[in-house]
């Protein structure tokens, strides 16, 4: 089987639950590792976010001709919190403002 035959097939649990699309397969020296499924990971293609989802190979329990089978549970990749960046110091205090 080609790399390229995984991309754009379905994924689904063992349950049935719909989990969206192959749209990138992650090797490591020759071996399959993830692959990324989901709306979040076209996205996180285009825009360099990490929001898809990574399967790792080790959930995927057959791969038929037209869909990927994976465990009932896959592990979801969980957001990072994003540190606010307040910009102190940017904005003049508010008060009397000099006349000229």
């Amino acid at each position: 089987m080609l790399l390229s035959d995984l991309r754009d097939k379905k994924v689904r649990s063992l349950d049935g639950e719909a989990l969206g699309r192959v749209h990138e397969v992650h090797c490591d020296k020759g071996r399959v590792v993830a692959l990324m499924c989901g709306p979040g990971s076209f996205i996180e293609r285009l825009t360099a976010r990490k929001g898809g989802r990574r399967i790792p190979w080790e959930f995927v329990r057959k791969v038929e001709a037209k869909e990927v089978v994976v465990a009932s549970d896959p592990p979801q990749r969980r957001p990072k919190p994003s540190a606010s960046r307040s910009r102190q110091g940017t904005r003049r205090p508010s008060g009397q403002r000099s006349r000229r």
